[in-house]
């Protein structure tokens, strides 16, 4: 692709979480994005409801929002498997995603037991198969589910994939070598930055964990200090350059500093516009 070119972006909820789903997928298109993850399944408190049910009016919002603007519904997330998930859990995700035409699920991993874990994401696995969709695991560092090797070993077992995320890319200790080597496990890159350590943050982390009452930064900065593509110390070049052209690119920036006071659509074009900004130079200069 030449640096001329539109890169196509797609953009995941959680940069601009306060918005409805049907908000969020206008402003996205507005922005000038290509697709749109959905949070069917919500994470957090405050965190929009997704409706399941594709009979009610909100979902038929949702599809009409996604008919008009001509986006692709990239993934669902986040499916979290824990000791109490079952098939009753994640059939209806899986049938709002058919019906949307999403091609993968977002699957966290909040089960102590990772052998038990890997049981249940293979069955989540062979059900989503047959509705055309792919999960892919993302490690997280305050999660279960933290090393990126392990979700690797779980992916080729079961035959789901893995997403690569740069923020827990860092916040993991993964290994370039390790993506290299498994380059056709990884179809989405989700772009973002941070740097090398949480402590890099200075007074601004921890101003935000006062302000809620939290002590979990590893939390709030996936949350809610995300930095743009470019701005830390993530291997975002070399990331690139690994998996190539047939991973998919999606960015998920949410920072409360940047973001300011700006409208959500305002703040999704900046994301937009500052991520092709950052790709197309890297574009000129291999």
């Amino acid at each position: 692709m030449s640096p001329e070119e539109r890169i196509p972006l797609g953009v995941a909820p959680l940069s601009a979480l306060d918005l409805s789903p049907t908000e969020y997928i206008r402003a996205a298109s507005a922005a000038g994005f290509s697709a749109v993850g959905l949070r069917a399944y919500p994470v957090g408190d405050g965190d929009p409801e997704f409706p399941l049910d594709t009979s009610t009016s909100e979902f038929r919002d949702i599809t009409s929002a996604l008919s008009e603007s001509g986006l692709e519904v990239l993934d669902l997330e986040v499916f979290s498997v824990s000791p109490e998930t079952s098939q009753d859990d994640w059939l209806p995700v899986l049938d709002v995603g058919a019906e949307l035409g999403a091609t993968y699920l977002n699957v966290v991993g909040i089960h102590p037991l990772l052998d038990a874990f890997e049981e249940i994401v293979g069955r989540l696995t062979e059900d989503a198969r047959d509705r055309g969709i792919l999960p892919v695991l993302e490690p997280v560092a305050y999660r279960p589910l933290n090393d990126f090797t392990e979700a690797v070993r779980i992916a080729r077992t079961v035959g789901c994939a893995v997403e690569m995320d740069v923020l827990h890319f860092i916040r993991t200790g993964a290994s370039l070598d390790l993506v290299a080597a498994n380059r056709d496990l990884f179809p989405i890159l989700q772009l973002c930055d941070a740097p090398a350590s949480l402590s890099d943050h200075g007074a601004r982390l921890e101003e935000i964990a006062a302000e809620r009452g939290s002590d979990e930064l590893q939390v709030i900065e996936s949350r809610s200090l995300r930095l743009l593509p470019g701005q830390g110390d993530g291997p975002i070049r070399e990331l690139l350059a690994i998996l190539g052209d047939a991973t998919r690119l999606s960015v998920e920036v949410p920072n409360v500093l940047l973001r300011d006071g700006l409208p959500a659509a305002d703040y999704l074009r900046l994301l937009h516009e500052t991520t092709h900004a950052f790709l197309s130079a890297e574009l000129q200069t291999h």
